[in-house]
C-alpha cells in the first residue's frame, strides 16, 4: 500500500479497523474467529517492519 508509505501509524489504524471488520464479519457468519491468529495476520508484523 504505497499510500501509507512513511505513515506507519495511519497504516496501523487502517489495519486495526480492517481486522475489526473481519472479526465482525466472522461473528456475523456464525463463526468463532481465532483472535490471536487474526492479530498476527493483521498487526503482528508491524513492529518487525519498524526495525532496521
Amino acid at each position: 500500500m504505497t499510500e501509507f508509505y512513511g505513515h506507519s501509524i495511519a497504516l496501523a489504524f487502517y489495519l486495526a479497523a480492517s481486522m475489526q471488520e473481519a472479526i465482525d464479519d466472522a461473528y456475523g457468519l456464525g463463526l468463532r474467529p481465532d483472535l490471536p491468529t487474526m492479530h498476527t495476520r493483521f498487526l503482528g508484523w508491524l513492529s518487525l517492519a519498524r526495525r532496521r
